[in-house]
């Protein structure tokens, strides 16, 4: 089930000296108030509360354009934010609701899940026109591209199977079974695995991408959601909403080796490089949790605004010109 929400993001202009320091930000999408919360990850605070569409889930960032990209469910549009000022720049309308996001590695290219047209949309990131719309599985939500950004992988909701779209063709080249309801998703820090959540399986399908064939599949907890790799590879982190919890998986053994209690209802998470701290969206409670990532223990919980999602991987520094 989609359960909609809307996002903040916290909206106040960021600091030279912030920026100087090269810090990582959270951006973290709060669908109960139509928000973005935008977190510095060096002191933990939340900087700015950037107003942007209605019901906001999806974030994907590019940081050679500086750009944050927020799907608007119910306002059906895609919000562009500058992360050098934190002020939205442009609405993209559309005519969908749109909820999975991604970004071209060259950031030339916008990538938009169309979840009731089962599509995804193509978008020029620099005149913010759409050039292709490409028919896909049921209810598309998670995307992940490979470390090449070749190849564009769906996660289709209810077909039970992963999309392979080529980047070059805008064409469907495969799909790939996978458990009951995948949702989120997330390449490996090494690049040669992709993880996709299976909600409805309480599992993890592991495609090896030069294969694009599952080799394995991991139970996880209650109703998971989405998923998040530590730089190396060596760990993958996924959030449990019906649980509270968050599995640690060892991409070694493929087996889960902690679980972690968090806030309620826990979807979005990302990995933070410069800190080795993971970070969890948890709807029920508003919240950020912040996980030490060497000793797998909750270090703090930032208070976020309502309903808080981040649908993607919503942390990075901006490129300072």
């Amino acid at each position: 089930m989609l359960n909609i929400k809307p996002v903040v993001l916290v909206g106040i202009c960021l600091c030279w000296s912030f920026l100087a320091n090269a810090a990582p930000f959270a951006y973290v999408t709060n669908q109960g108030n139509n928000t973005v919360s935008v977190v510095n990850l060096a002191s933990n605070t939340v900087i700015s509360n950037v107003k942007v569409g209605i019901a906001p889930v999806g974030v994907a960032v590019d940081t050679k354009q500086n750009r944050v990209y927020i799907t608007n469910v119910e306002s059906r549009s895609v919000s562009v934010l500058d992360m050098l000022t934190n002020q939205v720049i442009h609405e993209i309308k559309l005519t969908i609701a749109p909820v999975g996001v991604t970004v071209s590695k060259s950031g030339d290219q916008l990538f938009v899940a169309d979840w009731f047209n089962d599509q995804v949309l193509v978008i020029d990131a620099k005149n913010y026109l759409q050039t292709h719309a490409i028919a896909m599985g049921k209810l598309p939500a998670g995307m992940v591209l490979n470390r090449e950004g070749t190849s564009l992988y769906v996660a289709n909701r209810d077909s039970n199977d992963v999309g392979v779209i080529d980047t070059k063709t805008m064409q469907i080249t495969h799909k790939i079974a996978v458990g009951k309801h995948p949702f989120g998703m997330a390449l490996s820090g090494d690049g040669k695995l992709l993880y996709v959540v299976n909600v409805e399986s309480n599992t993890v399908s592991v495609i090896d991408v030069h294969r694009d064939a599952v080799i394995a599949t991991i139970p996880v907890g209650n109703h998971p959601y989405c998923a998040t790799s530590n730089t190396d590879g060596s760990r993958i982190y996924v959030t449990n909403t019906q649980a509270d919890t968050v599995s640690v998986i060892d991409t070694e053994t493929q087996k889960v080796i902690a679980t972690i209690k968090v806030g309620g209802t826990p979807e979005g998470i990302s990995y933070d490089s410069q800190h080795n701290r993971i970070y969890v969206a948890s709807w029920m409670d508003d919240t950020l949790t912040v996980i030490d990532a060497e000793t797998n223990q909750v270090i703090q919980s930032i208070a976020t605004g309502a309903q808080s999602r981040a649908f993607g991987q919503f942390i990075a520094s901006p490129s300072i010109q």
